[in-house]
């Protein structure tokens, strides 16, 4: 009973079809499939997920960097304007 049971889809009964080759029949109607292998996956190297992953840093850093400027430069001239207006 090591056999995987399936619903045909023509007659709609609960059959184990019978292999011949690279096809499947079902013996309650005779219906007919082929088979074949499964394409193969898409190869996702590890190099270029390494190789974004490093870009995604460095573009965050820029990014980090950039708002460190601006938020210098506004200080800058908050002081002076603070300065000024003083005197």
């Amino acid at each position: 009973m090591n056999e995987h049971r399936a619903v045909c889809p023509q007659c709609q009964r609960d059959v184990v079809f019978v292999k011949e080759g690279r096809s499947n029949r079902c013996p309650a109607c005779g219906f007919t499939y082929q088979y074949s292998t499964p394409p193969p996956l898409p190869r996702s190297g590890k190099a270029a997920s390494t190789v974004g992953e490093i870009l995604g840093l460095i573009v965050k850093v820029v990014l980090i960097m950039a708002a460190l400027v601006v938020v210098g430069v506004a200080v800058l001239f908050a002081g002076c304007a603070l300065m000024l207006s003083q005197h």
